[in-house]
C-alpha cells in the first residue's frame, strides 16, 4: 500500500476517544472513561514468559547457577556478547557458576521490552539485562530469547546477547530531531496539539501537549525525552494533567519507534503498553501513533486505532 494513502485512511472517527484519553505517543492513558470498549479479559499469554524473566533474575541474584540453567531446554544454547556459544544445560550452568565465583556480588536487572508469539508454542522475547557489582562499572547486554513449550513448560531454546554502550550520550537523540516542531491531530470537535522543542543544549526533548474539545481544554501534559546512560536507550517521562505519569524505553523499529511504556493512573492503578511512533522515510511532516498490548491493572485493553498527526506549518 502507498504510505501516504495508508496515513490518510487512518484518519478515522476513533481519534476522538484516543485524544480525550491523552494517549498520544507515550502517555498510555489506558483506563479513562472515554475508552468505550471494556477490557477483554485478564488472560495475558505473555505472562509465563515474563515470569521466566523474573525467575532468571531471582536465580541469578541468588547465585544459583543450577536454577539459572534449568530455565533452558536440555539442549538449549546461549551465545554471549563475544559470540561464544554454550550448548546444553551443563555448559550453561558451568559458565554461570564461574561468573558467580568471580563476581559473588553481581546482581542483575532484566527489563523485557517485547514478546512476540509467532506460533502457539513459540515466543520471542527481547530486552536488556544490566549487571551491577560493587567494584565494577555497570554493564548491559541486549538479548533475544526464543522460548518453546517443552513438556508443558516454557523454556528457553536459545539466547543471543549483544553489548550495550552505557557511555553513549545525547547524540543519540539526533535520530528524533525530525520531531521538533508543532503537531496537530483534528477530528470533528476535538483537536490535539503538541509543541516539541529542544532543552538543555539538545540533551533533552520536551513535548507540551493540549487536547481541546469545542475549544475547551480537556487534557494537557508534558513529556521529557532523553538518553538513559544506564539502559543505553532513549527514555521518556510523561506527566498528565489528570495526575497520571509514566516512563517508556524507545527502540527503533522497521517503521519508526517502539516505546515500551509503564505508568500509573491517578487512582494508583499500574499500566503498561507497547506504543509505536510511525515515521515513513521522507515524510517528516506526518507521523502516526498507535498502542498495543495495553494493560490497566490485571485487565487487558483493546489495541488502539492509528492516530495521524500533521506538522503545523509556521506562518512566514
Amino acid at each position: 500500500m502507498d504510505d501516504s494513502l495508508h496515513f490518510n485512511r487512518c484518519r478515522s472517527s476513533k481519534i476522538h476517544c484516543l485524544v480525550i484519553c491523552g494517549a498520544l505517543f507515550g502517555l498510555a492513558r489506558l483506563a479513562c472513561a472515554a475508552d468505550a470498549q471494556k477490557p477483554t479479559g485478564t488472560n495475558d499469554k505473555t505472562a509465563p514468559i515474563r515470569a521466566s524473566a523474573d525467575a532468571f533474575s531471582q536465580a541469578f541474584n541468588a547465585g544459583d547457577a543450577k536454577a539459572v540453567a534449568a530455565l533452558w531446554t536440555p539442549d538449549g544454547t546461549e551465545t554471549d556478547e563475544q559470540g561464544q556459544v554454550f550448548k546444553g544445560r551443563k555448559a550453561i550452568e558451568e559458565q554461570y557458576a564461574a561468573l558467580f565465583k568471580a563476581r559473588p556480588d553481581a546482581r542483575i536487572q532484566v527489563e523485557v521490552h517485547s514478546i512476540d508469539m509467532p506460533a502457539p508454542n513459540v515466543a520471542v522475547e527481547d530486552g536488556v539485562a544490566k549487571m551491577i557489582t560493587k567494584s565494577d562499572p555497570p554493564s548491559a547486554t541486549r538479548y533475544t530469547a526464543v522460548h518453546i513449550m517443552d513438556g508443558g513448560k516454557w523454556l528457553m531454546a536459545s539466547v543471543h546477547e549483544a553489548p550495550v554502550d552505557l557511555k553513549a550520550g545525547s547524540a543519540n537523540l539526533q535520530a528524533l530531531e525530525w520531531l521538533i516542531g508543532r503537531w496537530r491531530a483534528k477530528n470533528e470537535d476535538t483537536v490535539a496539539e503538541s509543541d516539541i522543542h529542544w532543552l538543555a543544549n539538545k540533551t533533552f526533548i520536551e513535548r507540551d501537549y493540549t487536547v481541546r474539545k469545542n475549544g475547551e481544554v480537556t487534557n494537557s501534559g508534558k513529556q521529557l525525552i532523553g538518553w538513559d546512560p544506564q539502559e543505553g536507550q532513549i527514555r521518556s517521562w510523561s506527566f498528565d494533567s489528570s495526575g497520571g505519569y509514566g516512563t517508556g524505553l524507545w527502540a527503533q523499529s522497521a517503521d519508526g519507534w517502539q516505546i515500551d511504556h509503564i505508568g500509573t493512573l491517578p487512582d494508583s492503578t499500574p499500566t503498561s503498553a507497547q506504543d509505536f511512533v510511525i515515521h515513513v522515510s521522507g515524510q517528516d511532516n506526518v507521523l502516526g501513533w498507535r498502542s498495543t498490548h495495553r494493560m490497566a491493572g490485571e485487565s487487558m485493553l483493546p489495541d488502539t486505532a492509528e492516530v495521524v498527526f500533521d506538522r503545523v506549518k509556521e506562518k512566514p
